[in-house]
């Protein structure tokens, strides 16, 4: 065996042991990375890198559009649905035409989204979502 396999093990290990609220703020925190690194990247005309860390964002967005529950989360669900949908599209404007202003659009979209996620107290996503439970099969 591998030292890479092992640091690998313990890398997943570590994101599965993460709370939900942690990890949301984890891959928000990579997508503002991912942009600003796209942002250095397009002021010296790097499009290989641009195109990297945009395309990684976007992968981040679609895991994040994926796991919505609108079941769980309602309005909530709804809402971050349509923020996705708009992010996703600025992300493939920034591809076509490199222009700044789509990266400042998602960084405006991004960087509240990521102030609320900090501040959201540890165990409350799995509460709601036990909540959620109880109040439907009590129905």
């Amino acid at each position: 065996m591998n030292g890479h396999s092992g640091v690998q093990r313990y890398q997943e290990a570590d994101i599965q042991s993460v709370s939900p609220e942690k990890l949301l703020v984890l891959l928000y925190e990579k997508m503002a990375d991912d942009l600003l690194q796209a942002r250095r990247a397009i002021t010296v005309g790097n499009r290989v890198a641009m195109a990297d860390r945009v395309t990684h964002s976007q992968q981040i967005i679609a895991e994040l559009h994926s796991a919505l529950d609108h079941s769980v989360g309602g309005e909530i669900a709804a809402n971050l649905e349509s923020l996705y949908d708009y992010l996703f599209h600025e992300h493939l404007e920034v591809l076509l035409d490199q222009d700044l202003t789509h990266v400042d659009n998602c960084l405006a979209v991004i960087t509240p989204l990521l102030t609320a996620w900090r501040a959201i107290p540890h165990g409350t996503v799995e509460e709601t979502g036990r909540s959620q439970t109880l109040q439907t099969v009590s129905a």
